[in-house]
């Protein structure tokens, strides 16, 4: 094993502050190690399946162009999420009902999560055809939603 000379903290802090400071080049190899590192933070999150969408309802015919919103229901052990999904608008509830927070995920970012009020009952705006997913977070659980196209 190598030695680096690391014989106290401000050694080593020193080191760190000449990697870290201005120059320091990121190579896209250790981009992508920091991406999948990144990736590892949802582990501990339970997926919540999609049980239900709308469009898919075999029961519903429509003439014309549709315009009631599409119904979403994700089902998981502790946790349901039912949502509506409209032009640039999600709606959804949390089942059991209680506080929690919803964060709303894409492809390129993720925002910030929005509390539920004490119905579970949260909105959400979103780009009408962006493939989002729900990362939603209870006192008692986490659960992160399948990814669709809204």
């Amino acid at each position: 094993m190598a030695h680096h000379g690391w014989t106290d903290d401000e050694t080593l802090l020193t080191e760190l502050r000449a990697a870290l400071g201005p120059g320091a080049r990121v190579d896209e190899r250790q981009l992508e190690a920091a991406r999948a590192a990144f990736t590892w933070r949802t582990v501990d999150a339970e997926l919540a399946s999609l049980t239900y969408d709308s469009l898919l309802d075999d029961r519903v015919l429509v003439r014309g162009t549709a315009t009631a919103p599409r119904s979403l229901v994700f089902d998981s052990v502790d946790l349901t999420v039912e949502l509506e999904v409209t032009a640039g608008r999600v709606v959804g509830q949390l089942v059991p009902p209680g506080p929690g927070e919803v964060a709303l995920e894409t492809e390129s970012a993720q925002g910030g999560p929005v509390p539920t009020d004490d119905a579970g009952c949260f909105t959400l705006a979103t780009d009408p055809g962006a493939r989002i997913r729900l990362r939603c977070t209870t006192p008692t659980t986490t659960v992160v939603t399948d990814w669709v196209r809204t």
